[in-house]
């Protein structure tokens, strides 16, 4: 799937945006998925979960109860369990990789979508 250098950096960026830069996660997501889907297409979606929960467990074990950590360690919790409902959803359709995934965002999804 990815190496552990592309997964620390993919983590790193998530960190960086969600708590310095204070971009929703939501966001990075879909930004993420769209690059994903044009230099990894074989990737399966369920993979986006993997940054967003790395980074989320990161900043709850490096920065503990501050309310800007809690806020976005939340943030990308949540994030990163719609993404694998998205994918369950993808799968159960017969689909399952990160360009699917984008598409379906593409169509309209309420948190992801245009």
């Amino acid at each position: 799937m990815w190496d552990v250098a592309a997964l620390d950096a993919l983590t790193e960026t998530v960190v960086r945006r969600i708590l310095i830069e204070g971009d929703p996660a939501r966001r990075i997501a879909s930004e993420m998925a769209a690059d994903l889907a044009l230099h990894a297409p074989h990737l399966p979606a369920l993979a986006l979960t993997l940054p967003f929960t790395l980074a989320a467990a990161a900043i709850d074990e490096m920065l503990g109860s501050g309310p800007q950590a809690r806020a976005a360690a939340q943030d990308a919790w949540r994030v990163a369990a719609l993404i694998g409902a998205d994918a369950l959803a993808l799968r159960m359709e017969g689909a399952d990789g990160i360009a699917d995934l984008v598409a379906r965002w593409r169509l309209g999804d309420e948190m992801f979508g245009p």
